[in-house]
């Protein structure tokens, strides 16, 4: 990596810090001084948010480079394999049933998401393109489901579930200490199985002739990437999109390899969802857009672009 990419990503993130900082409602210089009213508002809600955006983004991205090499397909993502939808059913379960805690959502959705980990880990056996059909038609089922249960929900409680269902990054059920611990272990597991994925991209025949155990490796993808996931999901709601055009985006900048690929995606997903949620609180204020409505408006066009670049 030459020092004049390394050097633009570190001016890329200190920018988007600033502005992520700065952005909202009521604007604020972080470099100048502050009133106490200002400070207040930066460093007790605006940074959290921030913390919670960078984490959940970078998870999401991680885990959508992990799931393209797993399927051997550029439009994977997080959400393919179903895990979000099962994390959405076991949210809105949990609404219905239990209580609208959202602590207990989160709960429910990180229950719901190991349900789904572990129906998808029963297909692990599969090759790579009967697993991702497998995945769609689970995700197709959890959506159906979703759909379901939203009709027999109560109207007082409808609001509440699309608001978790649209992503939600005001506060976060896991601690941030350990959403960002949960950021770095997943980085340094990556960057642990680099060599062996490096390998899979050349095919599973050429993995296994390196001396690659590609069954064990799958199942270890899969296992790490859906708990990414879900860790993701229970933190900020279902957001989409980060974990299918970041990875994209880096290997179009930084190659291939994973040792630049992974840690590339990880601040990388991070500061597009920081930047998608200084968006969602600007926009409209003092109302507030989805962070979820967001990057769909981002994602879409940059993946149609990363598309016609690539043909």
């Amino acid at each position: 990596m030459s020092r004049g990419v390394a050097a633009l990503t570190v001016a890329s993130v200190l920018l988007a810090v600033c502005l992520a900082l700065g952005a909202g409602e009521v604007w604020i210089n972080p470099l100048h001084p502050l009133s106490d009213m200002e400070r207040t508002i930066l460093w007790e809600l605006r940074l959290p948010r921030l913390l919670i955006a960078f984490a959940v983004g970078g998870l999401l991205a991680m885990a959508g480079s992990w799931f393209q090499v797993l399927l051997g397909n550029p439009l994977a993502e997080p959400y393919v394999l179903g895990v979000a939808g099962s994390s959405a059913v076991g949210a809105i379960l949990t609404l219905m049933l239990i209580s609208t805690s959202i602590v207990l959502m989160s709960a429910g959705a990180f229950a719901g998401a190991v349900a789904g980990i572990a129906l998808m880990m029963a297909f692990v056996h599969l090759g790579s393109g009967r697993l991702l059909l497998a995945g769609v038609v689970l995700a197709a089922f959890w959506s159906a489901l979703i759909t379901l249960l939203l009709a027999l929900m109560p109207n007082r409680d409808i609001g509440l579930a699309f608001a978790w269902m649209m992503g939600d990054l005001s506060t976060s059920a896991i601690p941030i200490p350990l959403l960002l611990l949960f950021w770095f272990a997943a980085l340094i597991a990556g960057l642990v199985l680099s060599p062996k994925l490096d390998a899979l991209l050349l095919g599973e025949k050429h993995a296994m002739l390196l001396g690659v155990n590609v069954s064990a490796l799958r199942g270890t993808i899969l296992l790490l990437a859906s708990l990414v996931t879900a860790v993701a999901v229970t933190a900020a709601g279902t957001i989409g999109f980060v974990g299918l055009v970041i990875p994209h985006l880096m290997r179009l900048v930084f190659g291939s390899l994973h040792r630049y690929v992974l840690p590339a995606s990880a601040v990388g997903g991070g500061l597009l969802l920081m930047l998608a949620d200084s968006a969602a609180r600007t926009v409209i204020a003092p109302a507030e857009l989805p962070v979820g409505v967001l990057t769909a408006m981002i994602g879409v066009p940059l993946f149609l672009w990363l598309l016609l670049r690539r043909n």
